[in-house]
């Protein structure tokens, strides 16, 4: 007859020793005995051992977002009429927002004037070019920042740079960075400066699309997209809005990448070839460091201490960001970082003004969220086809390349990349934080372009300029 599998084989004597020394053990018996302490060991012997597993504490997350809200602001002048081109921003009191409300709360905070400048610089001029200011004192050395001499040249809107991007605390993020160039480029080229473009034709010369002057509607909404659009139309006459040439020169200067509609003008710049080489670099060596990881990890068992790394795989992503950070410098030239603010407030802005016209447009009003109504403007404006429904959304994909882009790159700018120190190093540390952000990455830049960063440290870049 078989065995009961729920009775223990017999051992010989062992499970009577057992008994015997419970027993002496309740009749009075010492209980720390050497039958006692036997027993104990025979029987471990024979479960194999003490189930423990020992493994090393997590170390703790680094909040990268709080270190980058500890940079202070810089000098910048905001594009002119950038609170009037937002206008169709709605935060205070808004229960439902969407994307590009979230866009917005990523880089900008209205109820804010902007500070253009330290208060200090106000020292270098004449007093008398300060003193026909009817607002009051310009100058005050309790004021930290304040606009510049006068308001009909250079405006300081109730908008400022104070976003919540990258995981930030609530006192925000008070500057750009090269991290936010990438960004721009990714949603650039899914199509909403063409979009908007179409739009502004539309609304100031040809008339393909019945846009509303404020007189068609009984409600007053259409009164305050009319009044955007004729702002933003001001502003493309008068050649002061964010155009393809300084978006193209940015990306090229900055981060050496081109948009497509770039390529088709003759632009004679520097080429920042290495930042786009050394970014890429850095997915794929990051890459192998989760290879290498999760091999060590399958080849000595869950139930071993946590399996280091390649010590060399870490100095090898230590001198590429080393390397990489040095190419940061060029977003810190002329009126690249201009740039970025002016394109970013028109991107955000076109994206609201796709929003608010989407069934002018002739978008079904079924589609109420960006990742629907921005793919089909582009196919009605842009491809003139009607609205299609492909394998690849083309505003998720792209959001996709420019989230995780960007914040890759703003963690570089706080981490110690030299701390290698295997397992507990920041650079590990931030290694393994970020895991998902890089597999992101690589995902989708390999739906988008069909280059996929985890085969070669030198890729194809699709838009190298």
């Amino acid at each position: 007859m078989a065995a009961d599998p729920k009775k223990p084989k017999a051992t010989g004597d062992s499970e009577t020793d057992d008994q015997a020394s419970i027993q002496q053990s309740q009749s009075g018996g010492s209980s720390t005995s050497a039958a006692d302490i036997a027993s104990l060991v025979r029987r471990l012997g024979e479960a194999g051992g003490v189930p423990i597993s020992l493994r090393l504490t997590e170390p703790d997350p680094i909040d990268t977002g709080r270190l980058l809200s500890e940079f202070g602001p810089v000098t910048v002048a905001f594009p002119p009429c950038a609170a009037e081109m937002l206008a169709l921003i709605k935060i205070n009191g808004n229960t439902n927002k969407d994307d590009i409300d979230r866009y917005f709360e990523e880089y900008f905070r209205f109820g804010i004037q902007h500070g253009i400048i330290h208060s200090k610089a106000l020292e270098e001029l004449d007093p008398d070019l300060l003193a026909c200011d009817f607002e009051g004192p310009l100058f005050s050395s309790n004021i930290f920042l304040t606009r510049w001499i006068g308001d009909c040249c250079i405006c300081s809107p109730c908008l400022t740079l104070n976003g919540n991007r990258n995981g930030a605390p609530a006192t925000g993020i008070s500057r750009l960075f090269v991290g936010d160039v990438v960004w721009l480029s990714f949603i650039e080229r899914m199509g909403v400066h063409q979009i908007l473009g179409a739009i502004l034709d539309a609304y100031a010369s040809n008339g393909r699309l019945p846009i509303s002057n404020g007189s068609l509607d009984v409600d007053m909404k259409d009164d305050v997209v009319a009044l955007v659009l004729e702002v933003m139309t001001r502003q493309v006459k008068t050649g002061m809005s964010s155009t393809v040439r300084d978006r193209a020169s940015l990306y090229r200067t900055s981060i050496g990448w081109n948009s497509d509609p770039g390529r088709k003008l003759t632009i004679d710049t520097n080429v920042n070839s290495g930042f786009s080489t050394l970014f890429h670099k850095l997915i794929y060596h990051s890459l192998e460091f989760y290879k290498d990881k999760r091999l060590a990890v399958a080849i000595r068992g869950s139930a071993a201490p946590v399996a280091p790394p390649s010590v060399a795989t870490l100095i090898t992503i230590r001198d590429t960001i080393d390397v990489l950070k040095k190419r940061f410098e060029a977003f810190q030239y002329g009126r690249n970082y201009y740039n970025t603010l002016s394109g970013i407030v028109w991107t955000i802005a076109g994206m609201s003004v796709i929003r608010s016209l989407a069934t002018t447009i002739g978008i079904p009003p079924a589609f109420g969220s960006p990742d629907e109504f921005i793919p089909a403007a582009y196919d009605i404006l842009v491809l003139k086809r009607p609205v299609t429904s492909g394998e690849t959304n083309r505003y998720l994909i792209h959001k996709e390349c420019a989230d995780k882009g960007r914040d890759i790159l703003l963690d570089l700018e706080v981490i110690d990349h030299k701390d290698t120190t295997p397992v507990t190093g920041e650079l590990e540390v931030w290694l393994t934080q970020i895991e998902a952000k890089i597999e992101g990455y690589r995902t989708a830049y390999r739906t988008l372009t069909g280059v996929d960063l985890g085969v070669s440290p030198n890729p194809v870049i699709e838009q190298q300029a």
